[in-house]
């Protein structure tokens, strides 16, 4: 940003973000202490979740909007301590696994860790493909201005989006439900459970509401299409909109992608890891590390797509990364949707061939999300590479010109 006026609403979202989380965060813990029933893990985890992304968005945007109003320089983006990163990851997950197993005292020691588990796989892509990237690709402030700014307002503007389809979906379902012998009960059944949700403990509780079929298309449907199509829109739009200034250098394009897309996977994990308590914490993690390559590998290829559109002029290019990263965003969740659905069925299953079915069903799913984690890591580190000497090979080239 040339103008120093920018950073100032840096500065301002930084304050905003941090107070709305923390006075949200206060709320919720004030009500769970006033309830009759208490909190449960799931609601401290929520509530550690909103803590921890106050504090890991707001004190950076602040900390970066102020140095950029009084124009101080930013670093080049150089990332070092890498194993120190991974050794601290694998510390902490088997932390939770064991306090997963062995029950002691999770309420009061799983949510700090929760935090910092959800937090570091973000970090860990950001870390891997800026090493690899090997160049004054982008800032320090750049870097974590796209990754915190940009993910908080994309993971913001997407719920809402997702709201309102999943609101659209919700209805839709009732009417098709209604019309269908015993509709009226089931609904009925969802309500009180859905109206008192200490009722609903554990997976197996909701697995016979997964199993229905209109719920499970509706699952299936919501997540695979919808969901993708707007999550992909709205995670590289700040930085992509910043490019008409910026005009980015494929390489400085690509790198914003794979920040908003952390920052944007960083928000989710804070949450959506939160909602398996501890059964099946350490599942849940390795989970998100998946889904959080996948959002770095769809926003790098949406960012370089903005680079094209800005520095090339070719918006057919752009157009062409938004649907690849939707496709490859909706293959992911569909998958995801699919384990969940044969898990149900493994859970509501006494015995016999449906359960193994359901078991071999899973384990092959499974192994295709390791599949395509694999290739979204080995995809972005190589286009890292590729993009790295293209920049430096430009750049010598510039600087020959220069003195010729």
């Amino acid at each position: 940003m040339q103008s120093r006026w920018p950073w100032l609403f840096v500065l301002a979202g930084g304050v905003v973000l941090l107070l709305a989380s923390l006075g949200g965060s206060a709320l919720f813990l004030l009500a769970g202490l006033l309830a009759s029933e208490g909190m449960g893990l799931v609601e401290v985890l929520v509530i550690a979740g909103m803590i921890g992304m106050g504090l890991l968005f707001g004190i950076p945007l602040i900390w970066h909007g102020w140095a950029g109003w009084q124009g101080r320089p930013s670093g080049v983006f150089r990332p070092v301590l890498t194993a120190w990163l991974w050794l601290a990851f694998l510390l902490l997950l088997v932390a939770g696994t064991l306090l997963d197993h062995l029950s002691f005292y999770p309420t009061l020691l799983l949510p700090p860790i929760h935090v910092l588990t959800m937090t570091l796989p973000s970090l860990l892509v950001l870390w891997a493909v800026g090493g690899r990237l090997r160049g004054a690709v982008a800032s320090w402030r750049e870097t974590c201005t796209t990754m915190f700014g940009g993910g908080a307002l994309a993971l913001g503007t997407s719920l809402l989006g997702e709201g309102v389809i999943g609101l659209l979906a919700l209805m839709s379902v009732m009417v098709v439900v209604m019309m269908i012998p015993g509709g009226q009960e089931m609904i009925t059944a969802l309500s009180e459970r859905l109206q008192d949700p200490s009722q609903i403990t554990e997976f197996a509780d909701l697995a016979p509401l997964v199993l229905s079929p209109p719920i499970a298309l509706v699952l299936l449907g919501v997540f695979s299409i919808p969901v993708p199509l707007v999550e992909e829109a709205f995670k590289t739009l700040a930085p992509g909109i910043a490019g008409k200034w910026l005009r980015p250098h494929p390489a400085r394009a690509f790198w914003l992608g794979v920040a908003a897309g952390a920052g944007f996977a960083l928000g989710e994990n804070l949450f959506n890891g939160a909602l398996g308590g501890t059964e099946g914490w350490t599942a849940g993690v390795l989970a998100r590390c998946g889904a959080t390559v996948m959002h770095c590998a769809t926003g790098g290829l949406v960012g370089w797509g903005w680079g094209q559109l800005w520095r090339s002029g070719r918006p057919l290019r752009l157009l062409g990364t938004y649907l690849a990263a939707a496709v490859i965003h909706g293959i992911w969740n569909a998958l995801s949707v699919g384990a969940v659905v044969l898990g149900a069925v493994g859970i509501t299953s006494e015995s016999g061939w449906p359960v193994y079915a359901a078991g071999v069903g899973t384990w092959l799913i499974l192994g295709l999300l390791a599949m395509l984690c694999l290739l979204f890591a080995i995809g972005l580190l190589s286009v890292a590479g590729r993009l790295s000497a293209e920049q430096v090979t430009v750049t010598f080239e510039s600087d020959r010109h220069l003195v010729a």
